[in-house]
């Protein structure tokens, strides 16, 4: 159900089959245009120019009344559907299809599950060899941290910043109250 016009684009989707509503309260303000799509699936609202010469737009929907995109066009005029063609099947191979829509769900939900498996592999496979590189590239670097051990003792007087064992280093410990607390219990 649609308020268009004076009713400022008052939106409300309902199941036709029980009658509950889906989708109250929404509404595309200065709404001029509701158009449903062949499948009954999606609705486009708008604001159309001839219309309205500000806010011209149309907002894509769901049946549920979700809105899925919010597009801004100036000087927005109209927006049709394109219409679904006739069926390339015969009766027959409806039929045949409806009858047998659960074995063919399941051949397409087999075949999904190959190609999922198929790109993981191919992503597993990237993110391997990006720890490989990466491993690589860190033994690279630990290999030129050490050999430049000598220089780095002769720019700091031969005192090893890197060496945490020995006597170059002392533990402090340091202790401070945070806080006191005392009650008095009764007995």
């Amino acid at each position: 159900l649609a308020g268009l016009r004076s009713m400022n684009g008052v939106l409300e989707f309902v199941d036709t089959s029980d009658f509950t509503t889906m989708g109250q309260g929404v509404d595309h303000f200065m709404c001029t245009d509701v158009e449903w799509d062949p499948t009954g699936r999606y609705v486009i609202t708008g604001v159309s120019w001839w219309g309205h010469k500000v806010d011209n737009a149309y907002w894509l929907w769901n049946f549920q009344g979700k809105i899925l995109k919010r597009a801004n066009i100036d000087q927005f005029c109209q927006l049709t559907w394109r219409p679904r063609p006739p069926s390339l099947l015969t009766r027959e191979q409806l039929k045949d299809i409806k009858k047998n829509l659960k074995r063919y769900s399941d051949q397409f939900t087999a075949k999904d599950r190959i190609k999922l498996s198929r790109a993981s592999k191919e992503l597993i496979a990237k993110r391997q060899k990006s720890l490989e590189d990466y491993t690589a590239w860190r033994q690279r670097k630990t290999r030129e941290f050490d050999d430049n051990r000598v220089r780095r003792l002769e720019l700091r007087g031969g005192v090893d910043v890197d060496d945490h064992t020995g006597e170059a280093f002392e533990e402090e410990t340091v202790e401070f109250l945070v806080k006191e607390e005392s009650s008095i219990m009764q007995e």
